[in-house]
């Protein structure tokens, strides 16, 4: 049984699905977000996920039916203002704390995304994250990556 004390990242792709009703994991993605915004579990939202959120979202190379911008901005809107799921950003030092991961991991390309989310949240002392990349993930020996769909 998850406890309430393990505070959580909900990962972009879990609120793409959730908003998502054409995507295979739309009921599993959408069932864990509504338990996270109605208090089940402690979640938070990174400002990057969002923006990720809304890119894909809108863009109909990256989903079935993409939302407007109107749409996508009243999502936001929503999450920013759910009382349940604080939204963390990057603090001055995680330019430091993703220097200290590169460090030691060596990342390439495009994954320095990733490794800036994990440094946002090792930042904010959070070990835990909801995600179905659980490849992105698991390099981070201090984070505890969950895939709700295995």
């Amino acid at each position: 049984m998850e406890s309430i004390l393990t505070i959580s990242l909900i990962d972009t792709n879990i609120l793409v699905y959730a908003n998502n009703e054409d995507s295979p994991y739309h009921k599993i993605s959408k069932d864990l977000v509504e338990k996270a915004l109605s208090g089940g579990i402690e979640v938070v939202l990174s400002i990057q996920n969002l923006i990720e959120f809304y890119a894909i979202i809108t863009d109909k190379k990256r989903v079935e039916h993409p939302v407007s911008p109107k749409r996508a901005k009243e999502l936001l809107e929503f999450y920013q203002v759910n009382e349940f799921a604080k939204i963390i950003h990057p603090l001055p030092q995680t330019v430091t704390t993703v220097a200290e991961l590169i460090e030691r991991y060596k990342p390439k390309g495009q994954s320095i995304f990733d490794y800036l989310l994990v440094a946002t949240m090792r930042d904010h002392s959070i070990s835990q994250i909801y995600t179905s990349n659980t490849k992105d993930f698991k390099t981070f020996d201090f984070l505890k990556v969950v895939n709700p769909f295995t």
